[in-house]
């Protein structure tokens, strides 16, 4: 009896563990901001994710609009913009998630996410995915996807007309 219920131990405690290397992302103890949200994406949108109940919007970055619809010149479809991001972010999220809220501004949380394979922010704009805000701390992430024709700077994605005109803004620079 007391063999079964060792071996029924081990059974649950190997099936409940997480496997190695996939140990669950939470918060450092050296958090930038005030407080820090870890644990799965309850629902997530193109900048924004929602952890514990909180919806954290991301810090120094900003989605095309979900009207936006975005053209594929080669294809000769339109699609909403935002729904690659959408995609992208539903992938790097399915290991979870840390985010250090950083201001809070009337009910909006904003926030510098992290995910197994790094800053979620800094990812999605460097894809071409998302947009860097002016002046925040992804500028140069945009200007290599910028550069690189990647996501919606892609030679053959017309993007939403505020979108284009960055990149015209960003060619003349």
């Amino acid at each position: 009896m007391h063999v079964k219920r060792t071996l029924a131990w081990l059974f649950l405690t190997a099936a409940l563990a997480p496997a190695a290397g996939a140990a669950p992302l939470r918060c450092p103890e050296d958090a930038e901001g005030g407080a820090c949200v870890w644990g799965r994406a309850e629902g997530f949108e193109a900048s924004a994710v929602q952890v514990r109940g909180l919806r954290i919007q991301l810090l120094g970055v900003q989605a095309p609009s979900p009207r936006d619809l975005c053209t594929n010149k080669t294809a000769k479809t339109e699609f909403a913009c935002g729904r690659p991001a959408n995609k992208r972010m539903g992938e790097l999220l399915a290991k979870g998630v840390a985010c250090d809220i950083m201001d809070v501004t009337g009910d909006t949380l904003y926030g510098r996410c992290r995910v197994a394979e790094g800053d979620l922010a800094r990812m999605l704009v460097t894809a071409g995915l998302l947009r860097a805000t002016k002046d925040g701390a992804y500028e140069p992430e945009q200007v290599a996807a910028m550069a690189g024709r990647k996501g919606l700077w892609a030679a053959d994605i017309i993007p939403p007309k505020d979108w284009e005109a960055a990149r015209r803004r960003s060619e003349k620079d």
